[in-house]
């Protein structure tokens, strides 16, 4: 993980937090607890993270929480800050490692090695991966 990234322990449970704050219904009805409503500070986030079980690790900068929920009908482009963009290209560009992707990507495709993981016909597997890349998306920038 670089500086500027974010780590998240399992995507999918995650994804799952995000998914109930997104839609106000509980999607770990199994745990006994009500993850929304929607945090209004990082010790919220934080809190409801250790609940479920994510460790979810901030670089130092991270000192506040926007939560903006988007519209079908607005075009929203989140533009990341310069010098995020540069640092990422350094990083990316330069250390001969694969390009930095979250785990959950290489355990489906592992698991469905003989199929395409992109046509997983197992109704709970595919909402586990839903969950996923909606975790993956909810806090990713450009690098």
């Amino acid at each position: 993980m670089s500086s500027t990234q974010i780590g998240i322990s399992d995507y999918s449970q995650w994804g799952k937090l995000v998914k109930s704050w997104a839609t106000g219904k509980n999607y770990f009805a199994d745990e006994g607890f009500d993850p929304f409503p929607v945090p209004r500070t990082l010790t919220d986030v934080q809190d409801r993270c250790k609940h479920v079980g994510v460790v979810l690790t901030l670089p130092p900068s991270v000192t506040g929480l926007a939560m903006v929920e988007y519209s079908p009908e607005v075009l929203t482009i989140k533009l990341p800050p310069k010098a995020m963009v540069e640092q990422s290209e350094t990083e990316i560009g330069n250390d001969g490692n694969p390009y930095p992707i979250p785990d959950f990507y290489d355990d489906f495709y592992a698991t469905f090695a003989n199929a395409d993981p992109l046509n997983i016909t197992d109704g709970g597997k595919r909402m586990e991966f839903h969950a996923a890349r909606i975790g993956d998306y909810s806090v990713q920038d450009c690098g």
